[in-house]
C-alpha cells in the first residue's frame, strides 16, 4: 500500500490473482454442463478437423522426447514428465496452428466468393445496361 493508504499499481496488476477474485463455476453451472456432454461427442471426437493430426503429433512428440530424456538422464519420472508435458504442449500447439491454418483459408476462400460475387453483378449490370441502350435505338 502506498503512503495514502490506497493500493499501489503494482499491487493492482495481480489483484486478479487472488483466490477470491477468481471466478469459481457453481455447482449449478457444472451440472447443466454435464447434461450437455453425451457418449456421442465422444465417438465422433476422431472426425473433428484438426484432432488426429494434432493427436498423432503431440503422441510422436511426447515419446520422442521422452525416450531422449530417459537417454539423457537415466531417470525414469523425469523422463515420463517430459513426455507427457510435451505431448501436452505439441498437440495444443499443433491443434491452434491447425485450427488457424483453416481459420485463415476459410476467410481466404470467403474474400473471392465475394469477389466472383461483385463481377458476377457488376457483368449483370452491364448486360442490362447494354439492353436497355439497344432496347432504347430500337424504340427511336
Amino acid at each position: 500500500m502506498d503512503k495514502d493508504g490506497t493500493k499501489s499499481s503494482e499491487t493492482q496488476k495481480f489483484d486478479y490473482m487472488k483466490p477470491d477474485k477468481i471466478q469459481q463455476p457453481r455447482p449449478s453451472d457444472i451440472a447443466e454442463i454435464m447434461k450437455n456432454i453425451s457418449i456421442d461427442d465422444f465417438k465422433n471426437v476422431g472426425k473433428m478437423a484438426c484432432f488426429r493430426g494434432s493427436l498423432l503429433n503431440g503422441i510422436g512428440g511426447g515419446a520422442t522426447i521422452g525416450a531422449l530424456r530417459y537417454i539423457q538422464k537415466g531417470n525414469i519420472l523425469s523422463a515420463s514428465n517430459w513426455a507427457v508435458g510435451s505431448f501436452v504442449l505439441i498437440s495444443i500447439g499443433s491443434w491452434e496452428y491447425c485450427r488457424r491454418k483453416r481459420r485463415l483459408q476459410h476467410e481466404n476462400m470467403l474474400v473471392v466468393v465475394q469477389k466472383l460475387n461483385d463481377l458476377k453483378r457488376q457483368k449483370a449490370q452491364e448486360k442490362a445496361a447494354e439492353n436497355a441502350e439497344k432496347i432504347d435505338s430500337d424504340t427511336t
